[in-house]
């Protein structure tokens, strides 16, 4: 179960550079796909930045949409979240073909993923030449909430339970194993 969490750490959630799914909506219609280009760009207000080519299904979705969710998958979701790189949104409804639950959000009209352990939703920030030059999206961030016992102030790898996990490229992913310091 996910509890919210104060916006101020919102950007913490995403800092470790973890796997990230996105979703939107087009014309109604969900959209979720993994997005390997992202960073917190600010903390006070807290501002998210995601990089989207821009014939992506997604980048359009949130164009139209005008929000954003930022679903943090634990490591367990490994397999899916590389089914879910390797079909567009365009051809198919993803949440159902991979079988995946969504959620109603709190303050956006895109739909959340119920069995992420991390949630950031944010209301695209329309930044003209970051869009146009680099395809880089900004997200204000109105929304934040983790998993129980997987995150205090920052994501709690030493503790037994659910894990961020990274991509390293293919079909590799790792998740922390333990503190080093």
């Amino acid at each position: 179960m996910r509890r919210p969490i104060p916006l101020k750490l919102a950007y913490r959630l995403i800092g470790p550079g973890p796997v990230i799914l996105v979703s939107s909506l087009f014309n109604k219609r969900p959209a979720i796909t993994p997005i390997a280009w992202h960073m917190p760009v600010s903390d006070d207000p807290p501002i998210i930045a995601l990089e989207i080519w821009e014939g992506h299904f997604l980048y359009k979705a949130i164009l139209q949409t005008g929000d954003f969710v930022i679903n943090i998958p634990s490591s367990r979701m490994a397999g899916t979240v590389c089914k879910l790189g390797s079909i567009s949104g365009s051809r198919a409804d993803k949440f159902k073909k991979f079988r995946l639950v969504k959620e109603a959000s709190n303050e956006v009209k895109s739909p959340r993923l119920a069995s992420a352990i991390g949630i950031i939703e944010c209301r695209l920030r329309r930044e003209k030449r970051l869009l146009d030059k680099y395809n880089v999206v900004l997200g204000d961030a109105v929304y934040a909430e983790a998993e129980k016992g997987a995150f205090s102030d920052r994501w709690l790898p030493e503790k037994a339970g659910p894990r961020i996990m990274h991509h390293l490229g293919g079909k590799i992913f790792y998740e922390p194993a333990r503190r080093a310091f």
